[in-house]
């Protein structure tokens, strides 16, 4: 957000915290530390305050760990500037929550291993632009309609825990491993190394981990080794 490295709590402006001036220093550490996707979310695109593709741009150009870039991807054009810069895989949620279509055309066009699906959670319900609203639509159904529309991976998110350390949604993660199929990516809360463990005893695809790495509760090379041996 505005060119820092920033943590929201619960997606909420008022709770934002700065761990850094420069991302890209951030994106290097991880990526020197063993990660092979960082999840770079452009605050300012999703909340439609500007965007941050010149810190994309640079990261990217480092060859540092592919990038998975969420935030404000809402038109083709958007969408083809992004991979232009060189991501390896966009993510879809307000787009995909509204025009279905939109998914399977950039998913056609890329590939389904280069898209993924938010799904964005408040109270069971589904939330969309950057999560500012509310949709009367039920995750797990909208989670199944996603299937169909050619994405490679879909990213759960429960809004209410995200950023709290007090742990993942574990509950709402394995109801939607036995609705769907599709690879899933499992984000907020986690503060533990235990969390990791029991998502991933669960079977998800992977986990998106921040507040925990910026304050200190584990290193990235103790949460690639808690579920190295994991079946």
């Amino acid at each position: 957000m505005q060119g820092k490295c920033v943590r929201l709590r619960q997606g909420s402006l008022s709770q934002r915290k700065i761990y850094g001036e420069d991302p890209f220093q951030i994106v290097k550490k991880f990526s020197d530390e063993g990660a092979e996707l960082i999840h770079l979310v452009d605050l300012d695109a999703a909340l439609g305050m500007g965007q941050n593709d010149e810190i994309i741009r640079r990261c990217i150009e480092a060859k540092t760990a592919k990038l998975q870039v969420a935030g404000g991807i809402r038109s083709t054009e958007r969408a083809e500037s992004i991979m232009k810069l060189g991501a390896y895989r966009i993510v879809l949620g307000t787009i995909a929550a509204r025009y279905p279509e939109f998914i399977s055309n950039v998913a056609g066009k890329y590939g389904a291993e280069r898209v993924a699906v938010a799904v964005d959670v408040r109270r069971g319900k589904v939330s969309i632009e950057g999560w500012t609203q509310q949709l009367d639509v039920d995750y797990l159904q909208f989670a199944e309609s996603v299937q169909s529309t050619g994405a490679g991976v879909l990213i759960f998110t429960q809004i209410e825990v995200d950023g709290t350390l007090k742990g993942c949604a574990a509950v709402e993660v394995a109801k939607l491993l036995k609705k769907i199929k599709m690879p899933i990516i499992a984000s907020g809360g986690i503060g533990e190394l235990s969390d990791l463990f029991a998502l991933s005893k669960l079977g998800v695809h992977g986990a998106i981990v921040g507040t925990a790495l910026y304050e200190g509760r584990f290193t990235l090379k103790d949460a690639i080794r808690a579920v190295e041996d994991v079946d």
